[in-house]
């Protein structure tokens, strides 16, 4: 009998210790995080949360920049390329400025005027607003007709490059997103008397309409195809 009662009692403190162990399991697992953990979880992702963003920030400013700058040598590249073209095939040079070139010449028909006339400038610009090429169409494609002069010029005052066909008005061939901070021809070798080819040098200077801070600079060189030794 006294065993019975001892087996049972052990039965007892042993169903005791299983539900105490049971409480505690349940209890432990009610208690969630505390404050501390929360604060340190928060602050981890809002410092995960803020390096995220910056980069991105960073990548997209990155991006908008190139686009830019890509768009800027584009058209740089498209104007340069469409002058020297047309340049290459044309002959009689005439390079002149609003201060020496002849009457009307950015206008008007001054520059079909020159007829066969050639004129060098190896100064460049210097202070004229306006300077500009002008020359025989090597064809009659762009101007429909033989024997009318193509002119190319830049205008300070515009700060954009121009085109004329014959007495055609001019266009620009800029976009209005880029300005011309300054444009030089150079032309050497018209002259009947020069044993030397003529050449025309052609030198560049653009900033996006948008950011005056950064300066593009392009320049080619194009010698006349036509043989003139």
């Amino acid at each position: 009998m006294v065993e019975r009662l001892f087996c049972r009692q052990i039965t007892l403190e042993n169903q005791e210790a299983r539900d105490s162990i049971m409480i505690s399991k349940s209890q432990n697992l009610n208690q969630g995080f505390t404050l501390i953990e929360m604060i340190v979880s928060l602050g981890i992702f809002s410092i995960v949360v803020t390096t995220a963003v910056g980069a991105m920030l960073v990548l997209i400013s990155t991006n908008q920049q190139l686009q830019s700058e890509q768009n800027v040598m584009t058209n740089l590249s498209f104007a340069l390329d469409t002058m020297t073209r047309e340049i290459r095939t044309g002959y009689n040079y005439y390079c002149a400025d609003n201060i020496n070139a002849p009457s009307n010449f950015f206008s008007g028909n001054g520059h079909e005027g020159i007829v066969a006339a050639v004129k060098n400038c190896a100064s460049g610009r210097g202070t004229a607003t306006k300077q500009g090429i002008s020359f025989y169409e090597g064809g009659n494609s762009l101007t429909g007709t033989t024997n009318s002069r193509v002119l190319y010029y830049y205008d300070s005052g515009e700060e954009s490059l121009y085109r004329r066909l014959g007495n055609e008005d001019a266009q620009s061939i800029v976009s209005s997103g880029l300005t011309i901070t300054d444009a030089q021809f150079y032309v050497t070798g018209t002259a009947t008397t020069e044993t030397e080819q003529p050449t025309v040098t052609i030198y560049l200077e653009a900033q996006d309409v948008n950011d005056n801070t950064k300066t593009y600079y392009l320049q080619t060189t194009v010698t006349q195809r036509i043989l003139d030794i």
